[in-house]
């Protein structure tokens, strides 16, 4: 028996459409035109629908592959597949709601599921050394506490109370020190950042007022920051744009208001729900623009009003309220969203 996502899928087959004895039913593909392939007019994408009440879509031309299978929630991919085949914002949600339930079910009846395989992230970063002489925060403290006739550095000193004024648990996350003066690395906080949990880059936050620029990055392009720290039984992602917000809530940080291609292909690798919250100053209308193209929720919290984003929130007002607030301030819809974007300025 068919089921709801089975049936808006195959109710909204783009003009003509053949069926071999594979099972499989062809028609134009409507994916190529939003992957930079001209628009498709030889019949080049399918769909299968299988007996357990999955669904695999696959284009011949661009390579876009993505699928529903039973007990597991829409991914990201799938669901852009949903809005390409025009499939409402209204429509898609539900469709979510049925994925989960039908989650919940075999959940419940104890049935055992086939692994999901999971969408191949081709993807590579050049590995980029940490400054020289770098030392972890736990490192020194370590360190110091065992030769307490030596002093802490001022600069080591003044770093960690740098991190404890953000309100950043530092033995959750690595901070390093270095006493090197080149880019005035003595006066950063450096963060590495990790790819398959090895470092391939950082970025160095001054702690001191004057010296600019305030963050010195050294990263490969489309890397997206804490993606390794995303735990497969979350059901969301928080997307913000500074790696101190991410830190905050363990969410990712696209460390900008513009994010390339490679890091939307991570993000929504991931397949879970994504929700942007974006800086309220004057790059923040950036990321909304992207979310919205991508069919990604945003958030619009209380605290908005007041801070300029979410690690100032979590200063003011803690890690729990903030996450609570965001959480409760989601926004789905394309028109709400730009509703409430004037309403904060976010043109």
């Amino acid at each position: 028996m068919t089921n709801t996502i089975q049936q808006a899928v195959l109710d909204n087959i783009p003009g003509k459409k053949r069926s071999n004895s594979k099972g499989w039913t062809s028609f134009n593909a409507v994916c190529c035109a939003h992957n930079g392939e001209s628009v498709d007019k030889r019949g080049r994408g399918g769909v299968i629908t299988n007996p357990d009440g999955g669904i695999s879509y696959s284009c011949f031309n661009c390579q876009f592959k993505t699928g529903y299978v039973p007990g597991y929630p829409l991914s990201g991919k799938f669901k852009k597949l949903l809005h390409w085949f025009g499939i409402d914002e209204l429509t898609v949600y539900k469709l979510s709601i049925d994925a989960l339930r039908e989650k919940e079910r075999q959940e419940l009846l104890g049935i055992i599921k086939v692994e999901q395989p999971k969408e191949e992230i081709k993807t590579s970063f050049k590995k980029i050394p940490l400054p020289k002489e770098a030392v972890s925060f736990m490192g020194l403290l370590s360190f110091y506490e065992l030769t307490p006739e030596h002093s802490y550095p001022e600069g080591f000193v003044k770093a960690v109370e740098y991190i404890d004024s953000r309100k950043i648990n530092m033995r959750k996350y690595d901070f390093y020190y270095s006493p090197i003066t080149s880019h005035k690395m003595d006066k950063r906080v450096i963060i590495p950042f990790t790819w398959k949990n090895k470092i391939i880059g950082y970025t160095a936050r001054s702690f001191v007022d004057g010296v600019l620029p305030k963050y010195h990055t050294q990263v490969d392009s489309g890397y997206v920051f804490n993606f390794d720290k995303q735990h497969d039984d979350w059901k969301c992602v928080i997307v913000c744009e500074g790696v101190f917000d991410a830190i905050s809530i363990d969410g990712v940080a696209v460390m900008g208001a513009e994010i390339t291609k490679q890091q939307i292909h991570l993000i929504e690798s991931l397949d879970r729900d994504i929700i942007v919250v974006p800086d309220w100053n004057k790059t923040g209308g950036k990321l909304i623009d992207i979310a919205t193209e991508n069919h990604w929720a945003v958030s619009f919290p209380v605290w908005a009003e007041t801070c300029t984003d979410i690690n100032e929130a979590v200063v003011k007002y803690g890690k729990l309220f903030v996450l609570k607030t965001i959480l409760d301030s989601v926004e789905r819809y394309k028109l709400r969203i730009e509703l409430l974007r004037r309403k904060y300025g976010k043109r």
